[in-house]
């Protein structure tokens, strides 16, 4: 545990910038440091302030500050912090970047099927979990009407869709021997591993209920989804989902 009070107040706003940048770093798993840096900014405005001017600077940018943890985003495209679609492929085969953001979509859609639940105004406490078979059923679904829509709508082909759900449409929902390797060959085992790099990057937790391996996205996942609801391609992914995001919204 560093000794605090000999920081200067910029050292202290670079430590909590530091600790937010770590997926995993919790001021509730035992870090003295990161619970005594949050308490200082929800004390000190001219804290808040400075940790505000100084994460441009560093290529960041906050989007909140939760009870345990500063929530981070990169302050544009061109960050050293930026990770694009392109980024998520490692482990991930050849698989296109439409059908990544389909992918994507179906999960987010899964924890968060209307605006309501993604800003938290319905309940902050509620734990929305899925397996990855639900989110493969979502994104079947969700590959349908794609398909439905593909003859009327030329902004499909442009964005690269039609390709990535016809992509997607070819594999089975599971494999019936469930291996690793063949993971990339069904949907929810392409689910499972976007679901799994998630974890890495802690936005999602894993418990192991009777259904399997379920999944529960975490309160930064959640300040994720919104900031990513303002990218044009998920916009365009989601309108095509009754309900998600439909309402709320603004």
């Amino acid at each position: 545990m560093a000794n605090l009070t000999h920081l200067s107040e910029a050292q202290k706003a670079v430590l909590l910038l530091n600790k937010g940048l770590s997926p995993r770093a919790s001021a509730l798993r035992g870090d003295g440091d990161y619970r005594q840096l949050l308490a200082h900014w929800r004390a000190d405005p001219e804290f808040r302030e400075l940790v505000h001017d100084l994460a441009p600077m560093l290529g960041l940018r906050v989007i909140e500050v939760l009870e345990h943890a500063i929530v981070l985003a990169p302050f544009g495209p061109d960050s050293v912090f930026a990770a694009t679609l392109t980024h998520l492929r490692p482990g991930i085969g050849e698989m296109s970047r439409g059908a990544l953001a389909l992918v994507h979509v179906a999960v987010a859609a899964t924890f968060f099927p209307t605006a309501v639940a993604l800003t938290g105004a319905q309940d902050d406490f509620a734990e929305v979990s899925a397996t990855p078979a639900r989110v493969a059923a979502v994104l079947r679904e969700h590959c349908g009407r794609l398909e439905a829509e593909a003859g009327d709508d030329p902004d499909l082909a442009e964005a690269g869709l039609a390709e990535a759900w016809r992509e997607l449409a070819r594999l089975p929902d599971t494999r019936p021997d469930g291996s690793q390797r063949a993971a990339l060959s069904s949907l929810a085992g392409m689910v499972k591993l976007v679901l799994n790099q998630l974890h890495e990057h802690g936005m999602v937790q894993i418990l192991d209920t009777a259904e399997g391996e379920t999944y529960i996205p975490t309160p930064r996942y959640r300040l994720q989804v919104r900031e990513l609801a303002a990218n044009e391609l998920f916009e365009r992914c989601v309108s095509v989902l009754p309900g998600f995001l439909d309402h709320g919204r603004g």
